[in-house]
């Protein structure tokens, strides 16, 4: 019985450290919240941009942004909480949870940031419909735009950039090709290291990306990343892909790429 409560006290203290350690990662996410819409509060707007993604920022106009997050409503800002908080590897975290308002009402929220410069800015603010809506739908429209030939060149072009890479181990025209939100969460060291055990492969890398893909699945994600999965049929294995784009401007630009072998 005491070398079970004995147990039961170790498990318990484990936990509570694994929860303080998430808090702790995850806290700098609910700090750039908090400050953007204390800042809305306030009436700075200028202010609440500088909590803005660089793609946020170049999709939304001050107006837009004035009208997503009315004064009249959040000038009785109290405060954010988060009952799910998330920290990925690639640079990209999540915020699920509410915004309470002096008043004594709340709205739901859920915020998707994005590392730049070693700092989380709010890459996707999205609230309900029946209070206020924030979201790159002119990004999604563009997604839904792109038809199948599309999809299939721009597959193409990232495996025979990629594929390139492997073969020769020189990364760095890869490298400028993906979008500045990889570059800043993903250094080039990485990058090459990450894929340098394909290179060991015995397959034509520099000709995979010129065989015509299939692509299985395309989906279009909240914050305006159009990711297209399926595989190159490849000898003497099969390259599967799980490629992901964001719209700069006008051009699909990497921002998440993973390879897997296939038989």
């Amino acid at each position: 019985m005491k070398k079970l409560l004995k147990f039961m006290g170790i498990f318990i203290v484990i936990v509570i450290v694994a929860f303080g350690v998430a808090m702790f990662l995850t806290s700098d996410l609910k700090q750039t919240a908090d400050n953007f819409f204390k800042s809305i509060k306030s009436g700075n707007y200028e202010q609440a941009s500088k909590y803005l993604s660089t793609n946020f920022k170049q999709n939304t106009t001050m107006e837009q942004l004035k009208r997503a997050f009315p004064l009249s409503r959040f000038k009785n800002y109290k405060s954010c909480s988060f009952s799910t908080r998330e920290v990925n590897a690639d640079g990209t975290g999540k915020l699920k949870g509410k915004v309470e308002f002096t008043d004594g009402s709340s709205i739901i929220v859920e915020i998707s940031l994005i590392k730049e410069n070693d700092s989380w800015k709010i890459d996707n603010i999205q609230l309900p419909k029946s209070g206020i809506i924030h979201s790159q739908n002119s990004q999604t429209k563009s997604v839904q735009k792109v038809n199948t030939p599309d999809f299939i060149v721009i597959v193409q072009e990232t495996m025979q950039k990629l594929g390139k890479a492997i073969s020769t181990g020189y990364y760095s025209d890869f490298y400028s090709y993906t979008a500045p939100q990889f570059q800043n969460s993903v250094s080039l060291e990485k990058l090459s290291n990450a894929f340098y055990p394909f290179k060991s492969i015995p397959i034509d890398w520099e000709r995979v990306g010129t065989l015509p893909p299939v692509i299985e699945k395309r989906k279009t994600l909240k914050n305006g990343v159009l990711k297209l999965v399926g595989y190159f049929p490849s000898e003497p294995k099969k390259v599967g892909f799980d490629f992901e784009y964001f719209k700069n401007g006008e051009k699909w630009q990497v921002v998440g790429v993973f390879l897997k072998l296939r038989e």
